[in-house]
């Protein structure tokens, strides 16, 4: 009788079984290797790819920093260089017209510097010019150290009202005073403005001769003329010396219109006074005719300004005595401020403050310049030049006109004093007298 298997040995099939599926596990790990290592390969590659990929990218963005840096750099350069230019343009807008413009003028043409050409241009301005009355022959009779007060007290005055009414100071020579309303900054109310300034101007001078009287200084009297017309403005010179001028016809009208003017006087040309007439009050119309002008032209003598400024010249009526006796004179016909070569005859037959009455042996044109030599009784000179300026002829003949002192020397106020105590001490005779 056979023996049965032992029910715990595995059977045949069971063991093929077993490695059949040994083998299909191995299979299986095998496969799973193999696609781990194409995984494993591609992970690398991938990876490498990677790396590369931020590696390129890397240089591309340092590239890139590179040239944001260079882009900031010139950026930032150009900016400076533009800061430097705006800074050098304003330095020079200050440089050339701060001494000569107000505060408030400078900062407009920094606000908005392409308002000025500085190449030069056509404008219609307003032209302003002063001079003081006889300074030539007061700078004469003066210390040169007190020459330099006399004109820092008239000066420092006279800029600090032109400035506040925006002129433009271009020239000053010596007393004389050269000022623009409507460059380089234009408003409509320039005309306006000029006339205003100039009697302001009249007004603060009795301030100054308070202070000239305080040194012992002489008082000043000044003449303003005032015009309107175009001229060209810019900047002229060298690359040395540059300043801002002007020129033009008008600028000479202007100085015209000056000479013809006594102490305390302003006169505005036609042009000026047909954009300020409804604001002003006329005391005198004059009819000249100023060299270089085709015909003659009519002045306004201002004596007041209304509207917004509400200023008024101080009235100035003198009465004109006789005197006791005629003073004699010797007279010459001043061409600009230099003394004609022909000497006249005259006499001094009436006397006020600053005037008096002249009859002369010639015929003398109205608004004529004249320095006289006053003459003692006994035919000796009195020391010291008198100048004068011809204001009014009374009656019908130019042999008797009225003229108004300019300059009057020490020596020359105390001989005409005493010509007028010696008319006031005949009057008091004859009345006691009577």
């Amino acid at each position: 009788m056979a023996t049965a298997p032992s029910p715990s040995e595995p059977s045949r099939d069971d063991l093929l079984a077993e490695v059949e599926a040994l083998r299909h596990h191995v299979e299986v790990l095998r496969q799973a290797n193999q696609d781990l290592e194409v995984m494993l390969a591609m992970a690398t590659e991938h990876a490498d790819n990677l790396s590369d990929a931020l590696e390129h990218e890397r240089d591309d963005l340092a590239v890139m920093l590179e040239m944001t840096t260079e882009h900031a750099d010139a950026v930032e350069a150009e900016l400076h260089s533009q800061a430097e230019a705006l800074e050098a343009r304003s330095q020079f807008i200050r440089d050339t017209f701060g001494r000569y413009v107000s505060e408030a003028v400078v900062a407009q043409l920094l606000d908005a510097p392409e308002g000025l050409e500085l190449g030069g241009e056509k404008r219609t301005v307003t032209i302003l010019m002063s001079d003081l009355r006889g300074f030539t022959a007061v700078a004469e009779r003066l210390e040169p150290h007190e020459v330099m007060r006399f004109l820092n007290h008239y000066l420092e005055a006279m800029v600090t009202v032109i400035l506040s009414y925006q002129g433009t100071i271009i020239e000053i020579l010596g007393d004389g005073l050269l000022v623009l309303f409507g460059a380089p900054i234009g408003r409509d109310d320039d005309p306006e403005r000029a006339v205003a300034c100039a009697v302001s101007m009249q007004l603060q001078i009795e301030s100054v001769n308070g202070l000239l009287r305080q040194e012992g200084l002489p008082d000043i009297e000044m003449g303003i003329g005032i015009h309107t017309g175009d001229v060209v403005v810019g900047n002229i010179g060298s690359a040395q010396r540059t300043k801002y001028g002007v020129v033009g016809s008008a600028v000479n009208l202007t100085g015209r219109i000056e000479s013809y003017t006594t102490g305390s006087q302003i006169l505005v040309s036609p042009t000026t006074y047909a954009a300020t007439a409804a604001l002003l009050t006329i005391t005198q119309v004059l009819t000249v005719a100023p060299k270089g002008v085709p015909g003659p032209i009519t002045l306004y003598d201002v004596g007041s300004i209304g509207g917004a400024y509400h200023l008024f010249l101080p009235e100035h009526h003198e009465v004109l005595v006789p005197l006791a006796a005629a003073v004699p004179v010797r007279y010459t016909v001043l061409e600009g401020k230099f003394a004609g070569q022909t000497v006249w005859t005259g006499r001094l037959v009436k006397l006020a403050a600053k005037s008096a009455e002249l009859q002369t042996d010639e015929p003398v044109a109205a608004l004529s310049n004249l320095k006289l030599h006053l003459m003692h009784p006994h035919g000796e000179e009195v020391p010291g030049d008198l100048f004068v300026k011809v204001v009014g002829v009374p009656q019908e003949t130019a042999t008797r006109v009225v003229i108004h002192f300019t300059s009057v020397p020490q020596h020359v106020k105390i001989f005409l004093e005493a010509a007028e105590l010696r008319y006031e001490y005949q009057v008091i005779n004859r009345s006691l007298r009577l």
